[in-house]
């Protein structure tokens, strides 16, 4: 039986601020972020889950927002989204929330999803990450034959205050969502990651040490290093895990 594979589109929404109650989360808290993963099984229905990650009281305000407003699909347009959704909590770790959704009887309204499901086939993935006041989207189909007037019905749908920018268009070669199930950084080694690109660490020759990314970080030299090693570790396993036995040979071997 012959596999083909699926094509994948991306796209980048942002939000200003002000203009979102759940992008405006985001936009006060950077170490707050989710990523979402919708399968769609019809034009009103969709299954969901929903990783919120970040420090606990932040977590558990955005929460309680995106149950106030029912895990629906989020509008892009003026008019708010309706429908009913029943959640289940799959995991709830002091940084991290995992949470399954079906939601249903969704109405007509300008949102992602559907203008997605407008466009696109059944059985649809549709991943989303949140992080910063931007949503970068990611869509997984089998046909991309409609995507030209799914971006336009997006862009031309999108109000005053929420921008869209297309990204990549083409063959789907890895999966996303390894979220779900990998081990994942925690809060401090992501943090620890990202000071340390941003200041040269990780250029050639370096621009900071360790001792002196510590001090301007105002944090113990053992505690950072700890934290870099952790987050290397974890980022080196994950990345070598996309390789079959054979392909890393191969790698090893160049």
């Amino acid at each position: 039986m012959k596999t083909d594979r699926l094509r994948e589109f991306t796209f980048t929404l942002t939000y200003d601020e002000g203009e979102d109650p759940v992008a405006d989360m985001y936009h006060s808290h950077p170490n707050l972020e989710a990523l979402t993963i919708d399968v769609t099984t019809g034009r009103t229905s969709f299954v969901r889950l929903v990783q919120l990650r970040g420090p606990p009281e932040v977590a558990d305000r955005l929460q309680t927002v995106l149950e106030d407003r029912d895990y629906l699909p989020r509008a892009i347009g003026t008019d708010r989204c309706c429908g009913t959704s029943t959640s289940y909590r799959l995991e709830c770790a002091p940084r991290q929330r995992l949470i399954y959704v079906y939601v249903e009887d969704i109405c007509d309204c300008q949102s992602v999803y559907n203008i997605a499901s407008e466009h696109l086939q059944r059985g649809t993935i549709i991943e989303r990450r949140q992080h910063d006041g931007r949503e970068r989207w990611r869509l997984l189909m089998r046909s991309d034959e409609a995507v030209g007037e799914l971006f336009e019905h997006i862009e031309t749908a999108c109000r005053n205050g929420v921008t869209v920018e297309a990204g990549q268009l083409g063959e789907a070669t890895e999966w996303h969502g390894d979220a779900f199930v990998d081990d994942e950084l925690t809060g401090s080694q992501r943090e620890a990651v990202a000071q340390a690109a941003a200041r040269g660490y990780y250029e050639r020759p370096r621009e900071v040490t360790v001792g002196e990314l510590s001090a301007e970080l105002d944090i113990p030299k053992s505690t950072l290093s700890y934290r870099l090693r952790m987050a290397e570790s974890k980022l080196v396993k994950r990345y070598l895990g996309r390789y079959t036995d054979a392909e890393t040979d191969d790698a090893l071997g160049s």
